[in-house]
């Protein structure tokens, strides 16, 4: 059984309302649980971190149910998945913005690219990804030590 929600946060809960409501779902406690996750850390989240975190306080929590809510997520624009070769995570559907993916220990970065301008012939796509590959800060300092 799910542990009732807890009224901690109410900005939260009212964006969580909110978003259900313009989504048209349900509001279920599997689906603020997922919510929460993304809305308190605004971070790059695979699969099996998204499980490590949910199951330490909701182990009944299935892994398939997950994929659906993350879906329907998705599907709303409340989270975008994120895919750099050999990596899928999920992150808060920010601004838009690129990646840099580390090539040591596979973090991903968001990168700003608000300052790039891309050509006229791409002023309609609806879908733009920008990714920069190489060696992170602290793998980095880990190669020179």
């Amino acid at each position: 059984m799910i542990a009732p929600m807890r009224k901690n946060d109410d900005r939260l809960e009212a964006s969580f309302s909110a978003f259900c409501r313009d989504a048209g779902f349900r509001k279920t406690i599997q689906r603020r649980i997922v919510y929460g996750l993304f809305y308190e850390a605004r971070i790059h989240l695979g699969m099996e971190e998204i499980m490590a975190k949910i199951s330490l306080k909701h182990p009944e929590l299935r892994q398939e149910s997950v994929y659906r809510i993350l879906n329907d997520f998705e599907r709303r624009g409340y989270i975008r998945k994120v895919e750099v070769p050999g990596v899928k995570k999920y992150e808060y559907a920010t601004e838009r913005h690129g990646h840099f993916l580390c090539s040591k220990c596979g973090r991903i970065s968001d990168v700003d690219t608000s300052g790039i301008h891309l050509p006229d012939i791409l002023a309609d796509a609806c879908d733009v990804s920008i990714t920069f590959n190489g060696i992170c800060p602290v793998c980095a300092k880990k190669i020179k030590k």
